[in-house]
């Protein structure tokens, strides 16, 4: 059993860095419902703030669609946090969202 009481999240509150996530998903490794995970964690003040990972609810046709899938949750939490901390008087820059799949990033850039 691993013991983890005496491990912590340092968060360094002199930091202006913006809120920071880092985004991924696997393509249909589930041999029996082709769905694939999304896993994504987000940072403020080079602390951890929240993290998933979760079977997406439809199955992808394809790696970018995933990843997009995986993208837009992360997308959301990032929304939701930052409005709750300009709510509360935060001043918090746009964030940022790292994922490893450029067909993905592209379609989240593209306006159309």
């Amino acid at each position: 059993m691993l013991n983890t009481c005496k491990y912590w999240i340092i968060y360094d509150g002199l930091s202006n860095e913006s809120i920071v996530a880092y985004s991924n998903s696997d393509w249909a490794q589930d041999p029996e419902s082709y769905k694939s995970v999304t896993g994504y964690f987000t940072l403020m003040a080079h602390g951890a703030t929240s993290w998933i990972s979760h079977q997406q609810k439809t199955v992808a046709l394809s790696s970018t669609e995933t990843e997009y899938m995986a993208l837009s949750d992360c997308g959301h939490q990032l929304a939701w946090t930052r409005s709750l901390l300009n709510e509360i008087g935060f001043n918090v820059p746009t964030p940022y969202i790292y994922d490893d799949n450029l067909g993905s990033l592209f379609w989240e850039s593209n306006p159309i």
